[in-house]
């Protein structure tokens, strides 16, 4: 009697387990589907900022290359060295020459914001599937945050070298 009941326990709380597992699995899927009906309200698509033909998107290029240091766990120096360009919605053009105006007098802001945001990367994950795809889209967020305009669509990172 004492295996089967110590075998009950055991299985309640598997059960126990995989209901709570289910129930935050629910909550998240549900939060993710509420997000992305947020953004195609507000016009925008999950994964990128807008939906935006490249006819529309028009690039501006750092005037320097970025060269930083990058995190490292395993004791190394590693640095990176990389163009970074910032596509601007060009749908209006008299706004999109406005804020671009702008944007270039603020330069220096806009190179302290990736520097930052690629000090705090590894190797490791640049290096990654999809990695410089990830800190693209994180400087993205930050700029916009940064000039509070969703007129920046993209953020291009070329030439890209690490050591």
């Amino acid at each position: 009697m004492d295996k089967n009941k110590g075998m009950m326990i055991v299985i309640i709380v598997m059960l126990g387990l995989i209901i709570v597992a289910l129930v935050v699995g629910a909550i998240l899927l549900l939060g993710q589907f509420n997000r992305g009906n947020q953004m195609q309200a507000e016009g925008l698509t999950p994964g990128f900022v807008q939906e935006i033909s490249e006819q529309d998107i028009r690039t501006i290029t750092l005037s320097n290359d970025i060269t930083t240091n990058l995190l490292s766990h395993d004791g190394g120096r590693h640095v990176v060295r990389v163009t970074v360009g910032v596509g601007i919605n060009n749908t209006d053009t008299d706004e999109a020459d406005d804020f671009i105006d702008m944007l270039l007098e603020r330069e220096i802001v806009m190179k302290d914001i990736a520097t930052n945001i690629l000090r705090r990367t590894t190797r490791d994950q640049l290096a990654a599937v999809g990695g410089t795809e990830d800190v693209a889209e994180q400087i993205l967020t930050a700029l916009q945050d940064a000039f509070g305009s969703q007129l920046i669509v993209r953020v291009y990172l070329g030439n890209l070298v690490t050591s």
